[in-house]
């Protein structure tokens, strides 16, 4: 026998596998943000959204009622320090106080005040040129006072800058305070009377999630009710409380929803100001409370 000690060994040949192709990173979520009417509450919403570019959302589309629908546009066109930065200096503007409201009984004008303050400010900031550079569509609602029926301002529709004012202005003439606006033939007023919360205006959208922004608590305290001025404000926040949760009811019942799920971001109790006070001070604390609680939010609900 030969002897084994002295016997080369063949040279085992190596099996390369095939390298493993790295796994494709997950597609970022895109969101389309619904933004309620409030008036001075919209403070809480700003500080909500500047947590929400803050955390790197994608946002893709925007719309809004009422004074969601200026916070809408200036999220849209990416926009919030300016948003931001006109809620922490609001004071500093000659806006209605809730006092002001006695007012409308003892005045022969069709609004308490003109909307010349509001034209001023969507003058300063509201360009079509900045809506057609970004990378998110606009929607505002308003309702027509010649047929009563609600519609939607896109702001691809807008031909000009006066166009595109017009359609934020509308959504913003709160009744009897502010002055309807003329688009067309049509006198146009707030959208928040019928769609506070206009979540089926994106229904259609292809995004993954909507996230809707509503001012209303989730409960109320059970402090006793004590003269008609809180009954009335109570009142008024049960009727918008109530609509954003139609809208979401609505939203997940509709076969024209292509998003998978929806969000709702609310208090969860009263807001320390009521809409028309603008207390500089409590907006403040508006806005912090409103950017904290989208940040626990996001974390809740995995947004990032």
């Amino acid at each position: 026998m030969p002897d084994q000690r002295h016997m080369k060994k063949k040279p085992s040949k190596k099996v390369h596998k095939p390298a493993k192709k790295p796994a494709p990173l997950p597609r970022a979520r895109t969101y389309a943000l619904v933004l309620s009417g409030g008036a001075a509450l919209g403070a809480y919403q700003a500080g909500a959204i500047r947590a929400f570019f803050e955390a790197g959302l994608d946002v893709r589309c925007v719309a809004g009622s009422s004074i969601g629908a200026l916070n809408g546009y200036l999220t849209a066109t990416r926009n919030v320090d300016t948003m931001v930065k006109f809620w922490q200096e609001i004071d500093q503007k000659r806006l209605i106080t809730i006092q002001s409201f006695t007012k409308l009984f003892f005045s022969a004008s069709p609004s308490l005040l003109t909307d010349q303050l509001q034209r001023k400010l969507v003058e300063e900031h509201v360009r079509l040129a900045d809506l057609v550079n970004a990378p998110c569509e606009y929607i505002c609602a308003a309702i027509s006072l010649n047929t009563g029926k609600l519609h939607y301002f896109s702001g691809s529709d807008a031909k000009n800058d006066t166009e595109l004012r017009q359609f934020i202005l509308a959504s913003a003439a709160v009744p009897g305070v502010f002055p309807p606006v003329q688009i067309g033939h049509e006198l146009y007023m707030d959208g928040g009377l019928i769609r506070n919360t206009p979540i089926e205006a994106v229904e259609s959208k292809k995004v993954d999630a909507v996230i809707a922004i509503s001012m209303e608590p989730e409960t109320y305290p059970k402090d006793p009710l004590v003269n008609t001025a809180q009954i009335a404000l109570r009142t008024l926040s049960i009727f918008f409380r109530s609509q954003a949760d139609d809208a979401i009811q609505r939203a997940t019942n509709s076969r024209r929803r292509k998003a998978k799920k929806l969000f709702l971001l609310r208090p969860k109790m009263p807001l320390e100001m009521q809409q028309y006070e603008f207390d500089q001070k409590k907006i403040v604390r508006l806005l912090d409370q409103g950017y904290h609680e989208a940040q626990l939010f996001i974390r809740h609900n995995r947004l990032r």
